[in-house]
């Protein structure tokens, strides 16, 4: 390219040298600016150089100079801070979707939005804990086709798979072939390291979540669906409450009253957030109603996990159901023609 036609982006270079190599403790000096901008084949002058950086501060950059015999420069303004990047970083390494590729992929691009100095201490200081990485590498491929599926309001097809006793993948079949889904994409919710796809179910008038990471060769098909239905019946559902607390599982919620013990507070706050009611009783314990699926055996289990510093108050049916739950471990233990291995 002419010198001449490189010289219509020297401002775009310019700050382009000031984004990627400078921060507030690296800046960068005018004779290394001109530097780097000769090795691009744009000519660049001390006088031009000073008014340039002018121009990028007069429409908000936010290029930060200190004046001396040779002005330093470096760029303050960023359209991410450190810190969040950060967080970005952190979450990318604690979503068990990704593969290791990917995370590893992102994680890079993410620490280059701070610079280059920045970058070199960021990767230097980032752990990766990636044995629940899985190895599906086209999951980020598979959302950017479902969120254009639910843009175009059309269905999608995919073949999902489980992983068996022995480590390996196992394509879901139908009458031994290996089965296709076609759903209605509503959403995608991110819930405890996993990204969830929520398809509607015509025939079962119902949502069902599937796990992106395990949808295999994904299409958008040319059927069309009510998205604003369905779109709008999810979003006023109380799914989305059940999900927060307890991932996944689906299905009818109710409204379910506990009794704690006043120390307890916190871990609800925790599991349902700073919104929900707290109602003092007698003594050290307080209650609380929620929302929840009762047939959630992680429901169960966390109920459980509290041992007898966690009662159901109502309904009855649910109270019913931890007793079941409860009998039958005991059995388990008690009773050796009750184990696992009978």
């Amino acid at each position: 390219m002419a010198r001449s036609e490189n010289q219509k982006i020297k401002l775009l270079k310019i700050y382009d040298i000031l984004r990627t190599e400078s921060d507030e403790d690296h800046p960068i000096g005018t004779n290394d600016i001109i530097a780097r901008l000769a090795e691009q084949n744009i000519c660049c002058g001390r006088k031009s150089l000073s008014s340039d950086i002018e121009l990028l501060n007069t429409y908000g950059y936010g290029v930060q100079v200190t004046r001396s015999k040779q002005n330093m420069y470096y760029l303050a303004n960023r359209d991410i801070d450190i810190h969040t990047i950060r967080f970005l970083i952190d979450a990318t390494q604690s979503a068990t979707f990704l593969s290791k590729k990917q995370t590893k992929e992102i994680v890079s691009g993410l620490a280059m939005l701070a610079g280059t100095n920045k970058a070199e201490v960021l990767d230097d200081n980032v752990i990766c804990f990636d044995k629940l990485k899985h190895s599906n590498d086209e999951v980020l491929k598979t959302i950017t086709l479902i969120d254009r599926a639910i843009e175009n309001k059309r269905k999608v097809s995919f073949e999902y798979y489980t992983i068996n006793a022995a480590g390996k993948t196992e394509s879901k079949t139908d009458g031994g072939q290996i089965k296709r889904y076609l759903e209605a994409p509503i959403a995608m919710v991110y819930s405890n390291g996993c990204y969830y796809l929520i398809a509607f179910q015509e025939k079962y008038d119902d949502f069902v979540p599937f796990r992106i990471d395990r949808m295999m060769s994904v299409r958008e098909e040319k059927q069309f669906f009510d998205y604003d239905k369905y779109g709008q019946r999810f979003k006023n559902s109380d799914l989305k409450d059940s999900m927060t607390a307890f991932g996944m599982w689906m299905g009818k919620t109710k409204s379910v009253k506990l009794k704690l013990f006043n120390r307890h507070a916190s871990d609800i706050y925790d599991k349902f957030g700073s919104k929900v009611k707290l109602h003092p009783e007698n003594g050290d314990c307080f209650t609380v109603t929620v929302q929840v699926n009762p047939e959630d055996p992680v429901f169960l289990g966390w109920c459980m996990s509290y041992g007898n510093e966690l009662e159901i108050v109502s309904p009855e049916d649910v109270k019913k159901l931890l007793l079941n739950r409860a009998e039958a471990i005991c059995r388990m233990y008690v009773d050796p023609s009750s184990a696992l291995a009978h």
